[in-house]
């Protein structure tokens, strides 16, 4: 039997791995943009870590990039952390390690990070660029043990966003100017924990179990919060967007609204669309500007400041988008320009 010449051997031609990744990377973009958590999308793509381990290590790379869990998968507790982190260990010893560095992107919940089982190794991480947490479970007393646990991050990150906190105060932000010095996106708020779909009852509830409005029981003046926090963020000199999900007008502006305003379900239950409460909304515009100015003094890379605001002067803002309470509710956005040696605000952008 003759012997087959090894140079006629024809063999299949190889895709590069560029190419794999491309394919696998659009593949799981759309997921993504489907809104689809990693649990869920975990189960989706596994058919591809099945075909080689070339697949496998590809896949997973671009499955671990952008992580988002849901507290309502897998019952209440942290086990969806524990398995997250199984499947690291399980990679660690076949990437020398580099399967940690591949999370980019982690979207959860603190009581995700924080159950009867280990709290998050958010150390590991070590070229985590983008975390989010919502607190809403967390209280004025749990929310310290969570800074703690956010301390460990990776001080890369780029992005950082706090949902439904309790309160935002001066140690927040100590700990996040000193912590994050890379930040280019920082956004922190309370009002996502008033309940505005419910009824007066449940309303008035969620106001006091959060900090919503610091002035005057915090701070003595608008004045004097803007300059402290300015100051505190001062380091941050990367800092472009700043979100503060806070309101600027006194606490005592909802209670003397919750006072006069009619029972019932009429909505929303705040001041904004209170004829009696208009003449509050100057000056606590005239806040929000002033405010943003600080902050834009002080942060040199400043581009937009936000905050919680009951009364908004935007051209276009309607009182339909204020009774949107499914958007984002509520907010006034100032933008800064700098020009010539100048520092400008206003709330509505600047044209190049």
């Amino acid at each position: 039997m003759p012997v087959q010449d090894a140079r006629n051997v024809v063999t299949s031609p190889a895709l590069p791995p560029e190419i794999i990744d491309l394919v696998i990377g659009f593949a799981l973009q759309s997921l993504h943009h489907d809104g689809a958590t990693s649990p869920r999308l975990f189960a989706a793509i596994a058919p591809l870590t099945l075909v080689s381990s070339q697949f496998r290590l590809l896949t997973l790379r671009r499955f671990l990039r952008h992580i988002i869990f849901s507290e309502t998968e897998f019952g209440n507790e942290n086990s969806q952390w524990n398995r997250f982190f199984l499947l690291l260990d399980s990679l660690d010893e076949k990437t020398d390690g580099e399967c940690f560095a591949w999370v980019r992107s982690l979207r959860t919940s603190s009581k995700t990070l924080m159950g009867r089982f280990h709290s998050a190794r958010l150390a590991a991480l070590s070229h985590l660029e983008e975390l989010s947490v919502d607190l809403a479970t967390e209280g004025l007393i749990t929310q310290k043990p969570f800074l703690k646990l956010i301390h460990n991050a990776s001080a890369k990150l780029t992005m950082l966003t706090l949902t439904s906190l309790p309160c935002v105060d001066i140690p927040l932000l100590r700990l996040i100017s000193a912590t994050f010095p890379c930040l280019l996106d920082l956004y922190l708020s309370c009002t996502e924990r008033l309940e505005l779909h419910c009824c007066w009852s449940c309303y008035e509830e969620s106001l006091g179990r959060t900090t919503h409005s610091p002035i005057p029981d915090m701070f003595s003046s608008c004045t004097e919060m803007a300059i402290i926090f300015a100051k505190i963020l001062k380091s941050l000199t990367h800092l472009m967007h700043l979100h503060l999900g806070i309101y600027f007008s006194d606490e005592m502006l909802i209670h003397y609204h919750i006072a006069h305003a009619e029972a019932g379900e009429r909505r929303p239950f705040g001041p904004e669309l209170c004829t009696l409460c208009e003449g509050a909304a100057a000056e606590v515009q005239l806040r929000e500007l002033a405010a943003g100015l600080q902050f834009a003094q002080s942060l040199k890379a400043l581009r937009t400041f936000q905050c919680s605001s009951f009364f908004n002067d935007t051209p276009g803002y309607s009182s339909a988008m204020r009774q949107d309470v499914d958007g984002w509710r509520n907010g006034t956005t100032v933008y800064v320009l700098r020009k010539n040696g100048r520092i400008r605000v206003r709330k509505t952008p600047w044209t190049p």
